[in-house]
């Protein structure tokens, strides 16, 4: 059985409509007693005027209203509201007149049955209740229609985070793959550790990356792992520094947020340059915020399809950013000449 997501005031229809009558006659009781001391004959007279109240106050919220708030058509919800009024006073005039049980108090029968300034009085004096009523109605729909729209907006939300995270493993798969592949070309003796290496980053992918936070640590250790992996196939041609300061426990990110920054300088850096590639990557925690910066040369004689800022990861985490950390992180892409620099900081949630 599906859970009911509404609020518990907007469950149980028939016994908040009763609670809400029951209120409505006790308030109405009291007020209209409690100046003159009649509790005994002001009950009966409020007993007596309940049903044309609440054939009044159902007649507006149920067949006027709707004019207004689903149908938008104002000038025939206008036309019914100043047939309400004074249909509401004449329902009330009514049963004071008709069923009145205490004459000496409200000695209608003085009149005549259809006096319409009494009629008037008795709409003015009491159209609060139909106006109370659809101004809860009003308030119901309006909270609803918020609900819906923030279930629709989550779900979409978690739709294009579901779409963007199956991007991250075939992309980085492919990466990884090709220069696997370099290296059983020349028969590396580096295979089979590379091979273990990225069965357990795509273990970690298959079986974590699902999560919507994991901690820091084993994060850590995946980056630490994908930059194993590229070491062994630049060997000593590669410049590459590595540094991470503070307090990695007790910080929880999400999944495969950090690597694509990594990837692409390696991708668009190293992986282009012939010469002495240069890629440092600087990992500062804080009790706030968590800052990545990712610096890596520019070959000489790059393309425009050699462009990072092209790169499919970079588009894809950097929507991810505005979907998981919206106004908690500030990204910085710095293209250059010479070199390329990334500055991410990310708050904890």
């Amino acid at each position: 059985m599906a859970e009911n997501k509404l609020p518990v005031f907007f469950r149980f229809r028939i016994w908040w409509h009763l609670l809400f009558w029951v209120v409505i006659f006790v308030v109405y009781w009291l007020i209209s007693a409690g100046y003159q001391d009649r509790y005994v004959q002001e009950f009966y007279m409020n007993l007596i005027i309940l049903p044309a109240r609440i054939i009044g106050t159902y007649l507006m919220i149920y067949l006027i209203l709707p004019q207004a708030t689903r149908k938008k058509n104002f000038i025939l919800f206008g036309i019914l509201l100043l047939i309400h009024f004074v249909g509401y006073g004449f329902l009330i005039y009514v049963s004071y007149y008709v069923t009145n049980p205490i004459p000496e108090i409200y000695d209608f029968r003085a009149h005549p049955l259809f006096n319409f300034p009494k009629i008037l009085i008795k709409a003015v004096s009491d159209y609060a209740l139909p106006l109370l009523a659809s101004a809860i109605v009003i308030f119901k729909e309006w909270y609803l229609d918020e609900l819906e729209n923030k279930k629709l907006a989550e779900e979409k939300v978690a739709a294009e985070l579901s779409f963007l995270k199956s991007q991250v493993h075939p992309h980085f798969l492919f990466n990884t793959l090709n220069n696997l592949y370099a290296l059983t070309l020349i028969k590396s003796d580096k295979t089979p550790d590379i091979v273990l290496k990225l069965s357990d980053l795509l273990d970690y992918m298959i079986y974590n990356s699902n999560e919507e936070f994991v901690s820091l640590a084993k994060e850590l250790e995946i980056l630490e792992g994908y930059i194993e992996l590229e070491k062994m196939r630049y060997n000593e041609r590669l410049n590459l520094q590595f540094t991470v300061k503070g307090e990695i426990d007790g910080h929880r990110i999400a999944p495969l947020i950090l690597l694509p920054f990594i990837e692409n300088s390696f991708k668009h850096g190293a992986s282009k340059d012939r010469t002495n590639p240069l890629i440092r990557i600087e990992l500062v925690i804080d009790p706030g915020f968590l800052t990545l910066k990712v610096i890596n040369t520019i070959p000489s004689d790059k393309t425009e399809d050699d462009s990072v800022a092209r790169g499919i990861g970079l588009k894809n985490v950097k929507r991810r950013l505005e979907l998981i950390y919206p106004g908690e992180h500030d990204l910085k892409i710095i293209p250059g000449e010479k070199q390329f620099e990334v500055r991410l900081k990310i708050f904890w949630k």
